[in-house]
């Protein structure tokens, strides 16, 4: 398992910056829902950062 830090890009509604294992990936905020799951997405919003778990497979759809 990997642990995900997620925040919201500066100046976007809907790109997210994704961090893990020293890289930092950004992606649209759709993308992340389908790979990760509605919840992850809601917890960003209420927060405006989450961390999550996620397994090998998800995060090679990160690529």
């Amino acid at each position: 398992m990997h642990e995900l830090s997620c925040t919201w890009v500066p100046g976007t509604i809907d790109i997210v910056r994704l961090k893990v294992s020293g890289r930092t990936i950004e992606l649209t905020s759709t993308r992340l829902a389908r790979i990760f799951g509605q919840q992850a997405l809601n917890d960003l919003y209420l927060k405006g950062r989450v961390t999550l778990k996620a397994d090998p497979q998800q995060v090679a759809l990160l690529a």
